[in-house]
This record gives structure tokens, sequence and C-alpha cells, in this order.
């Protein structure tokens, strides 16, 4: 029983406890604030957020990590009061308790095995986490990771190599090494050059060499009437006469598109992509299926695809999910099609680029009252995509911001917030088929390694107050 004692350590002060949480508040938020050095902000924000783990029990350890969470999802989230009223408040501690987990965990890998696995460790614990909150569980967010903070112009490279969660994990490590107390003054050269040497990696090439190009357009109207629709249609036709796609947005329609739309398309010889709803109705009105679609209508009149969503909305009337996904042969090349929050996911998306999309196109409505902050969150993952998968995306939402992502992470288009009736088109390079990043074969055995972790020190911690003695 005497050689199993360790030495347990004082942890930090109840001062530099708080200091650390405000520090790391703070520091997500300026690098929200400031996106060309986001990359080293970020880093200290993580810093500070491991060095949580120095606290004396592991319930303050968690608690940081929860304070810091909600002081990230609140302010960024705020938009959440509008929609869900009190209920918000919930579903900010639903997202920031990953940030508490990923703190108590580390607390308790260093106290079992040490310092230098808790570092070795923290990257992948990071990388199951942040998949697991993104992807899987029931309340998947993907918003604000770190990699989506990160501005795409710069960090292109680092996310067509490594993706969005590689990049958040790397950051990880480097700061899992900093935060640690024991090495010199010589740790802080690490943090200093990393970020410039992500942004150094070579991004995916644009495309402007080839000469395949689809030239597109689109429309921004947030529940707008059928003479709008027209008109805006006309008016975009005006200003791109070379448009072979015309694209509306999520839920143009509330219903498939009606008549006097597929006779302007007969009419002007283009294929338009325009959001609506498909029902398939039952004997009863519950048993009604309801799809969130976005329509592809030839110039001929015919729709000749549908892509319904694949992940509709939590707590909204947003539809079933599709069962299967279907590409366009367009005349420029294959063209894949998601709506609107589909966009943030990897599992989505990567089925696109795997059926080899050359081009990504993603009806969206991002509702006005939201709010100029929310709209630019929602459409910084056009970029963040575009770069990742190293082909075009176009993102047409209902107020803005509509954009033509390249895939070297720049915007070479944009409409404002709430622009009715704004028009954006360009000439699309298609550079050929995209490619999923390093992540996306990492993800599911740090998915693996995170469950195992956590099966094991709660079995350990079971263990060890099962006998009478209090935890090491």
């Amino acid at each position: 029983e005497v050689l199993d004692a360790v030495e347990v350590p004082r942890g930090t002060s109840w001062r530099q406890w708080t200091a650390e949480i405000v520090l790391s508040v703070a520091l997500f938020h300026a690098a929200l604030a400031f996106p060309p050095v986001a990359g080293w902000l970020l880093l200290l924000w993580l810093v500070f957020l491991l060095r949580l783990r120095r606290a004396a029990t592991v319930r303050r350890a968690f608690y940081g990590g929860l304070l810091v969470g909600m002081g990230i999802m609140g302010p960024q989230l705020l938009f959440f009061w509008k929609l869900f009223g009190v209920f918000s408040s919930v579903l900010w501690f639903m997202l920031a308790i990953w940030f508490a987990i990923f703190v108590a965990i580390g607390k308790l890998v260093e106290r079992r095995f040490g310092r230098e696995w808790g570092g070795a460790t923290a990257p992948f614990l990071w990388l199951g986490l942040e998949y697991i909150r993104c992807e899987l569980w029931p309340l998947k967010f993907a918003w604000l990771t770190p990699g989506f903070v990160l501005p795409a112009e710069w960090w292109a490279g680092s996310f067509h190599h490594l993706g969005v969660y590689g990049t958040g994990a790397l950051l990880v490590y480097v700061a899992a090494w900093v935060a640690d107390t024991s090495r010199g003054a010589i740790k802080w050269v690490l943090p200093a050059v990393l970020p410039a040497g992500l942004i150094g990696l070579p991004a995916a090439r644009t495309g402007d060499d080839t000469p395949r190009t689809l030239a597109v357009a689109g429309v921004q109207w947030e529940d707008p009437l059928p003479d709008q629709v027209i008109a805006g249609l006309d008016e975009a036709l005006k200003q791109s006469p070379g448009a072979h796609l015309l694209v509306l947005s999520e839920y143009t329609y509330q219903t498939p598109p009606p008549p006097e739309l597929r006779e302007w398309r007969r009419r002007n010889a283009r294929h338009v992509l325009v959001g609506g709803v498909d029902r398939h109705g039952g004997e009863h009105a519950e048993e009604e299926k309801v799809y969130n679609t976005a329509f592809l209508v030839s110039p001929e009149g015919k729709v000749v695809l549908k892509q319904v969503k694949s992940v509709p909305i939590q707590f909204m009337n947003d539809g079933l999910p599709a069962r299967r996904q279907r590409l366009w042969d367009s005349p420029a090349g294959k063209v894949g099609i998601a709506i609107c929050y589909d966009m943030n996911y990897t599992r989505v998306m990567d089925r696109l680029i795997a059926r080899e999309a050359e081009l990504l196109v993603v009806p969206a409505m991002d509702v006005m009252s939201w709010g100029k902050h929310a709209h630019r969150l929602s459409a910084q993952l056009a970029a963040v995509r575009a770069a990742e998968y190293g082909v075009p995306l176009f993102r047409l939402a209902s107020s803005g911001f509509s954009r033509i992502a390249l895939p070297d992470g720049k915007i070479a288009k944009e409409a404002g917030v709430p622009g009715q009736g704004e028009i954006i088109h360009g000439e699309i390079p298609m550079p050929g088929k995209g490619r999923r990043p390093l992540d996306r074969w990492l993800a599911w055995p740090c998915v693996v390694l995170t469950a195992g972790m956590v099966g094991f020190l709660a079995l350990d911690e079971f263990r060890r107050t099962g006998r009478g003695r209090p935890p090491a």
C-alpha cells in the first residue's frame, strides 16, 4: 500500500485559475476579430486552456473548461436567443461542456500516467472529442472549432493537407508542449514559428489554366414573392448573359418549382437550381413525409435532379434527411449539391468528393433576423471547405453572405447582408476532382482512442474508490 503512494501537487491558486479562464476566453474572441494573427492567438488560447489541467482537482479543471466554453459560446452565438429564448442557455451549455470534458480528461491522464503522457495524448483526445461534438452526437455543431476560426485565405494549405480538425489537433499538440511548466523559455520558439510554417504550406491549384469553366449566377431572396423570383432571374441573366447555371436559395418555395419558373427556364434555356419542399402524402396528414429539397430543372423545364438535405437542423421543422446523394453531370464537369447546414459536416461533403465532384454548390437560408455576425460565421465555412477539398464552392444564401470560394481559400465574389435581390455571378474554373485531407482518416481512430481512454479512466477511478482508497 505504501508503494502505491504518489506525490500530490498543490495545483494552481484560485487567482491563477481565474486569470487563465479570462485570458483563454479573451484570446479566442481576439482570434475571430483579428484574422491575420488568428493562428498565434488561437495557440495562446489553447495554452491557457490546457494549463487549466494544473488545477488542484479534476472538478476544478472541469469547471474551468466549462467557464471557458460558456465565455466563448454565449457571446458568439447570441443569436440563439432570438431563436430559442431561455432554452438557448441550455444549448450554450451543451456546446461548452466539451471544453470541460477535454480539460478534465487531460487532468485525469496526467494524474494517472504523468505529464509527458498528458501532453502526448492531448491532440488525439482533442481530435476525437471535436469530431464527436461536430459530427456524431445528436446536437452536432461544427462552428467555433479552431479550424473554422482560422481564415482560409491564409491557412488554405494547412486545411488542404491536414484538414480543419487536423490543423486544430496540431495546434493543440504545440500548445500542450508549451503549457508544460517544466520546459524552459526555448519552448516558445515552436509556437512562434509553427503558424507561419502552416500558412506557408502549398494550397490546391485554382484551375486558372484549365479550359473547363462553368458560368454561374445567383439571386439573394428571403421568402420572395413569385414576381420577385422571375424579376431576379431576369436581372441575373442581364448581368451574366453567359450563365449556364442560375441558383436560388434554400426554401425559395414551399412547394416544388411552380409552372411560371419552369416556363422561364424553357424561355431562357438555362439550368436553374432552386430550393423548395417535396411532400409525399400518406393516408393521414400526420403520415405525410416532407423533404427540404434542391430541385435542378433543365432548360426544357424538367426536374432532372432532386437533392434532399442530408442533415436537417435540430429543433426545427426542416424535413426528413436524405437517403442518398447524387451528382449533376454538367457540361463542364461533375457538380455536387448540398443544402445549407450540410456544408458543416465532413461526412456529408466527403461523400460528394468521393464521387469525384469538381464543384460544390450550396443553396442556403440564413435568416435576416440572425444578424450580420451569425451570417459571417456561417459563410466562413465556404472557403474552408473549398480549401480542404481543393475544389471551388458556390454558396448562395437567402440574405448573405453568398460567396464563390476558390480552392486556394480566396473569395472570388461575395454578396452582402441582407442584400435582397442582389446578384452574384462569376465564371468558375473546374480544376478537376478534389481529395479529402489527412484528418478524415485520423478522426475515427482518435474517436476510438478517446472512448477507450474515458472507459479506462472511469474503470480505474471506480477500482480505486471501490477499495476504500482516495484517488492517487
